[in-house]
């Protein structure tokens, strides 16, 4: 900590930050444009000047030199001024600088409103335009549907870069030109390439980079409406403010979470909010009468419903893409033993496997944020760019640790970006990432290997072996680089001993794994790992505490000994002179080699090295693990029992089913679905209820990390759509369990819900504290979920009635669907719905939630880590299977083997229905490594039909550089492959011939029965 004066006032900060850092964290607004809390300082823009003195007489005698806040620490008794007559003069004078080419096309830029050019040319008091000459101007480059690009706006501030290259590892942006002429863009028109390019809309200080998914139905950000949600787009838990205008999603704003996303989202979370959006959605009941649905109102639809499953054997189905409310709300209507996860018997051993791990004595799961603190990690067996792309960014932060080690050792501060760059060169954290198939951090990886999953799950038992036999003092544990490795040693057991090596040596491992590849046995060896380097790291420290206690205690002694007996010098001896005649020469003496003595020092501990080891497990959906935790049934079990009802809760069973199997089973059975999309195998369904989805929704779910987080209803669709019947899930189930059990309805409230499922599963006790209560109030005031400047209401609803109705009540939270409320900095972090402050319209207006500007919400980040409340597991050792399957693909005999290839949209469900993004999804074909390719005679564009679990598939091939030795990648999501691990043929087919007209609709209605598809771009219909 360091005590400085700013103006005045004497005030306490933490030294390791930068002065500009230090005062906005007292909340003193300093102009800033190239500096950001996440890519650090380049002092490029010189817009936070700041005047600093020498002491406090040059303060008063106005004696002080300019400098710029962020490249400069503060120290004790530092004395600067913000408000100084030069420097304000001079950030003002900055500011119309950067504004000479600017177009000052505020009234028809989608980034006005909340542009951070607009705050701070505000906030530096420039207010009069003085350039009258010729403006440069550049082209505009077509970057694909995400990102509009604007180039004339720019001010050569370098945020863009600088997180796209730097920060999350972009190759196809970059800077051109010189000078006045600068110019950021790709080398050629075309879509970015990075699975976060989206952040650039919210990096950009100006619209250079704005949401082209929000351009066609725009709106300013004062005119939306918003709420704070989680992205339900895959595990990892990122918190999002989703904005509404007219009744519909207009855009997705990431929202602050210092321990999950802080300010960073991926594109799916980003961009796949428009199946919310898609015009076939079900708004009403629909029934089916003579095989076609027909609509029917509430009352109808509830009574069909109820006189349905009255007195029937009924069962339930839900789903990880549902709250946990409504899931608990179905397992409550059917009763607990006749209730299903919405798994399949594999996916949720997966599941529950990974829930076991993170429950076991001694296991450690960090958040995301914790993930870039760590200095060693070895992604095992699961590709996180595209499965769980956020932890994939924190990832390449952890990267960068070794280079912060250089900087730190040179005193040179983590957040002066382009000094840490230069120190640190190539040097990146040890990276070791193993996969079926080559990854995108194959770039920040030490060590990157494509193998089987059977040989990536014998690697991760491998090293845990080889950690476990390490010696407990580091001092021994030898490089196997340097060793002499024996010509016996094959290449895993060298590659399991250097990925043991750097585990063991780092200060803070981590190992990422999960279940996209199907495998229970490779989560026991990543959780194997993970054991035995806690085990192994808490006996060296253990042994390094003993060694530093017998060395300062030696030192003591010592000490001691020579302050009680120090002998006196002898003067007389000391003076005599050298006698040549004797033969002694002293000085000779003084020159003769002598043992050092033994260091004096005290020793302390290492305490950057953590005997705990870190791991983080992935699942597939934004609920996996909450409904596992919840508990129930595997959909094969439920469905092999004997009923007459299933009801259905959010769920694309053929995810989880074979689409011919479910129809088998549901055969003369009535079904009932409750979902916001209409989907493939809605169409046998008897009774279809419309869900609310998560936009319209409150509920809780639970991400990877095991934090329980709250998402909250953007807007009343009814409000706008007075004939619609959306209802959330749980209040059409427990409208039917009242009415079949004769009472009232008693569950009017999300809370009401909530209790109920807590009293019957203690172990989901901490939910209740991931939001405060309905009656939760601020001086009385709910929380308003529009800004103060929201207009237009009466005109929104002008087709429906001219006259302003009551805005929608919202029972269920403390939020209010109006812009009267409290709106404010003390609102609880898990309830503020957008960033906005006094002067503060852009995403940097999250720097006055912040307790320090990067760091936590003052309130504490959103979320309950449930794992950490939970009574622990024992621990217990987990070992390799004895005989794994080696099977391999032989076109000859037949026979394929299948790996999973994800895809960060095509293999969302959800995403892939959204129009915009269904547009870049990948056309679906065979993954082949060109080595095998070669072997098997096998081209790109060749088709291959495979036959898997009684259907056949039929697609083009691809080749890729590098793919594991004898397998074929499918894309999921893109086929309907449930069980890749069973018994697959392959044969080599002619391309499918295409036909135009009525001879393709004969081939189609002759060829009605056969399972063949072929080239699908989604299972789903777009």
């Amino acid at each position: 900590m360091a005590v400085i004066h700013i103006d005045g006032t004497t005030v306490e900060v933490d030294s390791a930050d930068n002065l500009l850092q230090a005062c906005l964290s007292l909340g003193i607004d300093v102009p800033y444009f190239c500096y950001h809390p996440a890519l650090g300082s380049v002092g490029s823009c010189r817009q936070c000047a700041v005047k600093q003195f020498q002491n406090k007489e040059d303060m008063e005698a106005g004696r002080g030199r300019l400098v710029m806040s962020c490249m400069v620490a503060p120290g004790d008794d530092m004395y600067i001024s913000v408000t100084d007559d030069e420097a304000k003069a001079f950030r003002k004078s900055m500011v119309e600088l950067l504004m000479t080419n600017h177009p000052h096309d505020c009234p028809t830029c989608e980034e006005g409103g909340h542009c951070h050019l607009q705050d701070m040319t505000y906030m530096s008091g420039h207010s009069r335009r003085r350039y009258r000459f010729t403006k440069r101007t550049h082209h505009n480059q077509e970057l694909g549907p995400f990102i509009a690009h604007e180039m004339n706006r720019c001010i050569a501030c370098y945020r863009c870069v600088r997180f796209y290259k730097d920060y999350a590892g972009g190759e196809d942006l970059g800077v051109y030109g010189s000078n006045n002429r600068v110019y950021f863009g790709r080398d050629k028109d075309g879509q970015f390439e990075s699975e976060f390019s989206g952040n650039l809309t919210e990096v950009c200080p100006t619209g250079v980079f704005t949401d082209k998914t929000h351009s066609e139905r725009y709106n300013r950000k004062w005119d939306m409406q918003y709420a704070p949600s989680i992205c339900h787009g895959c595990s990892a838990g990122c918190n999002i403010s989703p904005g509404e205008r007219y009744g519909e999603l207009r855009r997705i704003e990431n929202r602050y979470n210092g321990e999950v996303n802080r300010y960073f989202l991926c594109d799916r979370g980003r961009f796949g909010y428009g199946y919310v959006n898609r015009d076939d959605r079900p708004t009403q009941a629909l029934e089916r009468i003579n095989d076609k649905h027909v609509k029917i109102n509430i009352d109808y639809a509830l009574d069909e419903t109820i006189k349905r499953i009255k007195d029937k054997k009924v069962i339930g189905i839900g789903s990880p893409r549902a709250s946990l409310e409504t899931n608990f709300a179905l397992k409550n209507l059917v009763g607990f033993d006749n209730f299903s996860t919405g798994l399949n018997h594999q996916q949720q051993a997966l599941v529950n496997k990974c829930i076991e791990v993170l429950s076991t004595e001694g296991v450690y799961n960090p958040s995301m944020t914790d993930i870039e603190t760590h200095d060693a990690v070895l992604v095992l067996g699961e590709d996180i760019t595209q499965t769980s792309s956020r932890v994939a960014l924190s990832v390449r932060q952890a990267a960068k640790n070794e280079g912060l080690k250089m900087a730190a050792a040179l005193q040179t501060q983590p957040w002066l970006a382009e000094p840490v760059k230069r120190i640190a060169q190539d040097a990146l954290s040890p990276v070791y990432v193993i996969d079926v198939t080559q990854t995108k951090l194959e770039d920040i990886s030490k060590v990157s290997v494509v193998a089987t999953p059977e040989d990536i799950t014998k690697l991760g038992f491998k090293v845990a072996d080889e950690i476990a036999n390490f010696a407990d003092d580091l001092a021994d544990i030898v490089d196997p680089q340097a060793a002499d490795v024996s010509a016996e040693t094959d290449g895993m057991q060298a590659l399991a001993q250097q990925i043991a090596y750097d585990l063991i040596q780092a200060n803070k491992p981590l190992v990422v794994s999960g279940s996209s590849l199907s495998s229970t046995a490779l989560i026991e060896a990543a959780a194997q790992i993970t054991q035995a380097l806690t085990q192994k790291r808490a006996a060296i420290k253990a042994t390094e505490q003993q060694q530093v206690e017998v060395h300062n205690a030696k030192v003591q002694a010592a000490q001691a000994k020579s302050a009680n007996d120090q002998p006196e010098e002898d003067q007389d001896l000391s003076a005599k002179p050298n006698k040549p005649e004797t033969g002694v020469n002293t000085e000779a003496q003084d020159d003769v080699e002598r043992e050092p003595a033994e260091n004096l020092e005290l020793k302390e501990v290492n305490k950057k090295y953590h005997a705990q080891a870190g791991i983080y497990l992935t699942v597939p959906d934004a609920n996996s693990m909450g409904v596992c935790m919840l508990g129930g049934q595997s959909v094969e079990e439920v469905l092999a029992t004997d009923f007459d009802v299933v009801i259905v809760a959010e769920n694309q069973l053929t995810d989880a089913i074979d689409a011919n199997k479910l129809t088998q089973l549901l055969a003369d059975k009535t079904v009932i679905a409750l979902d916001h999309q209409l989907l493939d195998w809605h169409k046998d369904v008897d009774i279809v209820l419309p869900a609310a989805s998560f936009a319209e929704a409150d509920g809780t779910l639970i991400s990877a990390e095991g934090r329980a987080q709250r998402f909250f209803q953007v807007y009343d669709n009814e409000y706008y759509h007075p004939m619609s019947s959306i209802k959330e899930g749980w209040r059409w189930i427990h409208a039917v369990h009242s009415s079949i059990e004769g009472r009232d309805v008693d569950w009017t409230q999300l809370d009401d819900v909530i209790n109920a499922l807590i009293v019957t599963h203690p172990k989901l006790a901490g939910i209740k504290g991931a939001a405060p209560d309905a009656d939760y109030r601020i001086t009385g005031l709910k929380i308003a979920r529009q800004p103060r400047r929201y207009s237009g209401r009466t005109a929104m609803r002008a087709p429906i009635s001219v006259h302003e109705p009551m805005q929608p009540k919202d029972l269920d939270t403390g939020l209010t669907f109006s812009m009267e409320g409290y709106s404010g900095k003390e609102t609880p972090s898990s309830m503020i719905p957008f960033a906005n402050v006094a002067g503060w319209n852009s995403p940097q207006a999250w720097n006055k939630y912040q307790d320090k500007v990067g760091g936590h919400l003052k309130n504490g980040d959103p979320g309950v880590r449930l794992f950490d409340q939970l009574e622990r597991l024992a621990t217990r050792q987990y070992v390799a299977p004895e005989a794994m399957s080696s099977n391999t693909t032989d076109l000859q005999q037949g026979q394929a083997k299948l790996v999973p290839i994800h895809n960060i949209y095509a293999s969302s469900m959800m995403a892939s229905r959204s129009p915009i993004v269904a547009e870049q999804l990948p056309v679906a074909a065979w993954r082949i490594g060109i080595d095998d390719a070669k072997d098997w005679n096998i081209a790109a564009g060749d088709y291959l039909a495979i036959e898997i679990d009684k259907q056949q598939i039929t697609l083009p091939v691809q080749l890729v550089g590098y793919l594991a030795e004898g397998c074929i990648g499918y894309p999921v999501g893109q086929v309907s492959i449930i069980h890749p691990s069973m018994p697959a043929s392959v044969r080599k087919v002619d391309a499918p011939v295409t036909m135009m007209g009525s001879m393709a609709n004969d081939m189609i209605n002759d060829n009605d029965t056969a399972q063949i598809n072929a080239a699908p771009t989604t299972t789903q219909e777009v």
